[in-house]
C-alpha cells in the first residue's frame, strides 16, 4: 500500500470465494463469512449488484475508462454487473468514479494532486475513486500517421510557425493514442490509479501484460469499505517505452495504466527525452541548404548516418539553429522541457576536422572521452536558451562518450536537467554500483537545477540476448530507495518483438521481464513497501500450487544470472530448479503456461550449456562489425571479386594470422583477416601475402579434393553453439574443401553454402567468403547443407579459427588467428569466440 496516505482504510467484511491454489494478500478490503453476516452496506451481496458506478455528465476519457475497468473487474470477480450511471438513485450505494457535480456536492477536491495522484473517500452509502480528470488536447500541427503525405502536411505545417524546414516532433504524437482504449498517454489517469488501487484491495493483480497475466480472485460478496485516503507516488515520471511503440504496443497500453505509470508530459514533454538534435537535422531541405551543419567525415558532409547525419558542433548554423528550434517548441507547443541531446550514435564517432579532433578527451576512457566537446555545446545552447525562456527546462543525457561531467566548461546552465542512462541489473556487482551512486553524486555537484532522471533498460529478450532468467528485484528496491528523493522520475526502454513477426520469434518476450516491470511500477509509488511480501504475493498468486518451486527458481537465477554465460554448471541448476516447478502445476492452467513462457525464454540455454562444457583455453574474441559500420563504402555495391579493398572493407577489426607456436620463428609471409556481417551473411575477407606467388602455383582446382589441404590453403573453422565442428578451406586457386566433421556430420557431402572469390595479385593472393547464416534448425531439415546455428552474438558466441598453411621447399608453415600450440589447427580448445550485434 502506497505510504504516501492518510487515514488507513479499515474494510467491511464480506465472504469470498477463492481458487484453492491462490493465495493473495488483501489490503484494502479484507472480507470474511464471520463478519459478513454483520456487514449492512455491500456493493455486491452473494452475487447481487447492490450499487451503481457514478459518472460525470461528460467524463473525461481516463475516467470513461475506469469505470469500464471497474464494472468488468467486479463482473468477472462475482458474476454480478454494476450499471454506469450519471445521475444515483436513492437507496443505492454509489460509486462515484471521477470528479462530478456529486463529488464536488460532497466537497471532494483533487486540485491540489498531480502526477497521478488520487483520493479515495467514502460515506455511509458512497464511494468516491478520483484524482484529476483533465484531457490531453494536442496542439496543431500533429501527425495521424507515418505516411508521406502526413509527415509532408505536419512539416509544411511546422515550417509556417517557425519559418524554417525543421522536423516537426509532433510528427509522430499518434503514438501516444490507444484507439482501442480510446485514451492518451497524456491524459491524466488519477482516477485510473484510484480505481485500481481499490481493486488491488480486492486482490486483484496485473501482473503482465493480457489474460495470462491478470488474476482475480473469485467471491460473490464485496463489502462498502470505509476509507479516507489521498496517495501520491515517490516518483512523478514513472514512463515505460516499448521498442515497438511506432507500430502500437497493444495490451501493454493497458498493462501501462494499470501498474499505475505516468508517462510524465507535464514535466518532460511529449516528444521523446533523447536525441532530440534530429529534428533540427533530419530534414533533406536542411541538409541541402546548410551542409556546414554537418561533420565533415571521410572527405564529404555527412547527411546519411542513420538517416539523420551527423551534427558538427563547431558550425554556428548549427548553434542559431538548435536555439530557434527549442524556442518555437516552447512557445507554440508549450512545451515545459525540451531534448537537445545529440544524435545517437555520436559516442565514438571521427571527424576530418582537426579543431572538432582536439576537443575529444581520449584519456579520460570512453565514458568521457567527449564529455567536454559535446557539453560544452550543449551548456551554450541551453545558457542562450534560458536568456528567454527562464522558466522552462532542456535535457540531455549522460550516455556513452560523454557520460562523465564534462572538466574544462564553466558552470552549468541553470535550465539544464540531465538523464543519467544505465543498466539497474548490473548493480549486483558493487563497484558498479558505487561507480553510478558517484557518478550521480558529481552530476549533481555540477547542476544548478537539480532536475534529475534516470533511463534504464529492460532488454534481455532480445534475440541476441534471450535465455538467461535475469531477475534483480533486489537491485530495484535498493536502487529506487536510493534515488528518492534525487530524481523526478525515470523511464524504462523495454523491448517488444518487431509487429508481424512474434509468431515467428516464438516466445513472449515479457515472460520473465514482467516481475521486474511490475515491481519497479509498484514500487515508484511507495519505495518503502515490503519487497518480500510484494514477491510472496506475487509467486502465491501468479504460480498457484508452483509457488515454492517458482520461488526457488528466481531466487536461484536472481543470485546467478550473471554466471550464466560462462558457467555451465549454473545453467544446469537453472535448468532443472524451472523443470521442478512445471513438474508441479498443470500445464493447461494458468501458472502452467506462465511456466512454459518462462521455458521459451529460456530455450537456447541447453545449447549454451553444451558449448560452454567443451574445455577452453582461450580467451580471445572477434567481434564482427555490420557492414554499415565500418569506415568504407556500402558493401552492398561489391562486387565479389576476391579483393579485399579497405574502400569496402574499411579498416576495422584487422586480425593478423601468428605462428601456431607462440616464440617460434616468424612466418615466411604475412597473413591477415576481417569478418563483417550483413544481415544473414558473414563475410570473411583474408588476404596472404606471398613473395613466392610461383609457389602457390600448381594448387588443385577441383573442390573437395583432399590433396586441397596438404598445399597452400586458408582453413576456417567453425563451432556453433549447436553443432562442432565445421571446416571450409580455400586455395589460391580458388577451389574449395568444406566439410561437417562433426558426430554424425556428413563429412563432404556437406555444403556449407558458401560464395567463394579469389584473387591472385602481385605479391599476394586474397579471399573473399560469403558464407549464410542458415539457422539453428539447419542440419535437421538438410544435414548436407548450410551452418547449423543462429546468428552469433555475445551471449551465444560461435567458437572459430582461421588458419594458414603454407608449404614451401618442403617445409610447412602454420599461422593462425588463435595459436594452438602445435602444427595443427584443429584444436577446439583455441578457438576463438566470434560474435556481432
Amino acid at each position: 500500500m502506497p505510504k504516501h496516505s492518510r487515514d488507513v482504510s479499515h474494510g467491511r467484511p464480506g465472504p469470498r470465494r477463492m481458487p484453492c491454489s491462490i493465495v493473495l494478500l488483501v489490503g484494502l478490503v479484507a472480507t470474511t463469512p464471520a463478519a459478513a453476516a454483520a456487514a449492512e452496506t455491500f456493493i455486491v451481496e452473494r452475487g447481487t449488484p447492490r450499487a451503481e458506478i457514478v459518472i460525470a455528465d461528460k467524463p473525461a476519457r481516463m475516467t470513461r475508462l475506469a469505470a469500464k475497468e471497474l464494472q468488468e473487474c467486479l463482473r468477472k470477480m462475482t458474476g454480478a454487473v454494476l450499471p454506469i450511471v450519471t445521475d444515483r438513485r436513492a437507496g443505492t450505494v454509489a460509486i462515484f468514479v471521477g470528479t462530478s457535480r456529486h463529488t464536488s456536492a460532497l466537497g471532494l477536491a483533487t486540485d491540489e494532486l498531480e502526477h497521478g495522484a488520487f483520493r479515495m473517500d467514502s460515506g455511509p452509502d458512497w464511494l468516491a475513486l478520483l484524482g484529476p480528470d483533465h484531457d490531453f488536447v494536442p496542439i496543431e500541427p500533429w501527425g495521424r500517421s507515418r505516411s508521406a503525405d502526413e509527415t509532408a502536411r505536419v512539416n509544411r505545417g511546422w515550417d509556417a510557425i517557425t519559418g524554417d524546414t525543421f522536423w516537426n516532433p509532433a510528427r509522430d504524437l499518434h503514438f501516444r493514442y490507444h484507439p482501442d482504449l480510446d485514451v492518451w498517454d497524456q491524459d491524466d489517469a488519477g482516477t485510473f490509479n484510484a480505481v485500481h488501487e481499490f481493486l488491488r484491495g480486492l486482490g486483484c493483480r496485473w501482473f503482465a501484460p493480457g489474460e495470462i497475466g491478470e488474476v482475480i480472485p473469485v467471491r460473490d460478496t464485496v463489502a462498502l469499505p470505509d476509507v479516507r485516503r489521498t496517495v501520491t507516488p515517490d516518483f512523478a515520471v514513472r514512463r515505460f517505452i516499448y521498442y515497438t511503440e511506432h507500430t502500437g504496443i497493444g495490451e501493454k497500453a493497458l498493462w501501462n495504466l494499470r501498474l499505475g505509470l505516468n508517462h510524465g508530459a507535464e514535466i518532460v514533454g511529449f516528444p521523446q527525452i533523447c536525441h532530440g538534435m534530429k529534428f533540427v537535422i533530419k530534414r533533406e531541405e536542411m541538409k541541402r541548404a546548410h551542409p556546414d551543419m554537418y561533420l565533415l567525415r571521410g572527405g564529404t558532409r555527412d547527411t546519411t548516418f542513420k538517416e539523420d547525419g551527423v551534427p558538427n558542433l563547431l558550425s554556428p548554423r548549427l548553434f542559431e539553429k538548435q536555439v530557434k528550434h527549442v524556442r518555437a517548441m516552447f512557445d507554440h507547443f508549450r512545451e515545459p522541457m525540451h531534448n537537445i541531446d545529440l544524435v545517437d550514435g555520436y559516442g565514438g564517432l571521427t571527424a576530418d576536422d582537426p579543431a572538432w579532433m582536439a576537443q575529444l578527451t581520449p584519456a579520460r576512457g570512453w565514458q568521457g572521452s567527449m564529455s567536454d566537446h559535446v557539453w560544452g555545446y550543449l551548456n551554450r545552447v541551453a545558457l542562450e536558451v534560458h536568456k528567454s525562456h527562464p522558466d522552462r527546462l532542456v535535457s540531455a543525457l549522460a550516455y556513452s562518450a560523454y557520460t562523465l561531467p564534462p572538466e574544462s566548461i564553466g558552470p552549468l546552465s541553470p535550465n539544464l536537467a540531465l538523464i543519467e542512462t544505465r543498466h539497474r541489473q548490473d548493480f549486483w556487482d558493487e563497484s558498479v554500483w558505487n561507480e553510478r551512486r558517484a557518478l550521480r553524486a558529481q552530476w549533481l555537484e555540477r547542476l544548478p537545477s537539480g532536475v534529475y532522471l534516470t533511463w534504464d533498460y529492460s532488454t534481455n529478450a532480445r534475440p541476441d540476448q534471450r535465455g538467461r532468467p535475469v531477475y534483480f528485484t533486489r537491485q530495484i528496491a535498493r536502487d529506487l530507495r536510493d534515488l528518492q528523493g534525487v530524481t523526478r522520475g525515470e523511464q524504462i526502454e523495454i523491448y517488444t518483438h518487431p509487429q508481424g513477426r512474434e509468431a515467428s520469434l516464438g516466445y513472449d518476450e515479457l515472460a520473465i521481464e514482467h516481475l521486474n516491470l511490475y515491481l519497479a511500477a509498484r514500487l515508484y509509488w511507495d519505495v518503502d513497501q515490503d519487497v518480500d511480501a510484494i514477491l510472496d504475493d506475487y509467486f502465491s498468486a501468479y504460480y498457484g500450487p508452483a509457488a515454492d518451486a517458482m520461488r526457488a527458481f528466481v531466487a536461484h537465477a536472481e543470485a546467478n544470472w550473471m554466471h550464466m554465460s560462462t558457467d555451465a554448471a549454473k545453467i544446469g541448476e537453472s535448468l532443472a530448479l524451472l523443470a521442478d516447478a512445471r513438474r508441479a502445476a498443470d500445464p493447461d492452467s494458468l501458472p502452467g503456461r506462465r511456466i512454459a513462457r518462462i521455458a521459451e525464454v529460456m530455450q537456447p540455454l541447453p545449447a549454451l550449456q553444451q558449448q560452454l562444457s567443451r574445455p577452453r583455453e582461450t580467451d580471445l574474441s572477434y567481434r564482427a562489425l555490420q557492414t554499415n559500420q565500418t569506415d568504407g563504402k556500402p558493401f552492398k555495391d561489391k562486387p565479389l571479386d576476391g579483393i579485399v579493398d579497405p574502400a569496402w572493407w574499411g579498416t576495422y577489426r584487422i586480425a593478423p594470422l601468428l605462428p601456431v607456436r607462440p616464440g617460434g620463428p616468424p612466418a615466411g609471409a604475412a597473413g591477415r583477416f576481417q569478418v563483417l556481417r550483413e544481415g544473414s551473411i558473414l563475410h570473411f575477407g583474408i588476404v596472404c601475402e606471398e613473395p613466392d606467388m610461383q609457389g602457390a602455383a600448381g594448387a588443385p582446382t577441383r573442390n573437395d579434393d583432399p590433396k586441397i589441404l596438404s598445399a597452400d590453403h586458408v582453413l576456417l573453422l567453425i563451432e556453433t553453439p549447436t553443432r562442432s565442428r565445421y571446416e571450409i578451406a580455400i586455395n589460391a586457386a580458388g577451389a574449395v574443401y568444406d566439410a561437417d566433421e562433426a558426430p554424425g556430420g556428413r563429412g563432404v557431402a556437406w555444403s556449407s553454402g558458401a560464395q567463394v572469390a579469389v584473387h591472385r595479385g602481385e605479391g599476394r593472393w586474397s579471399v573473399e567468403v560469403r558464407l549464410p547464416i542458415v539457422g539453428e534448425d539447419a542440419f535437421t531439415l538438410d544435414p548436407e547443407k548450410g551452418i547449423a546455428g543462429a546468428e552469433p552474438k555475445e551471449l551465444f558466441p560461435w567458437h572459430f579459427n582461421l588458419g594458414r598453411l603454407r608449404v614451401r621447399d618442403g617445409k610447412s608453415e602454420y599461422t593462425a588467428y588463435s595459436p594452438t600450440g602445435r602444427e595443427d589447427f584443429r584444436v577446439p580448445a583455441m578457438f576463438a569466440k566470434l560474435w556481432s550485434r
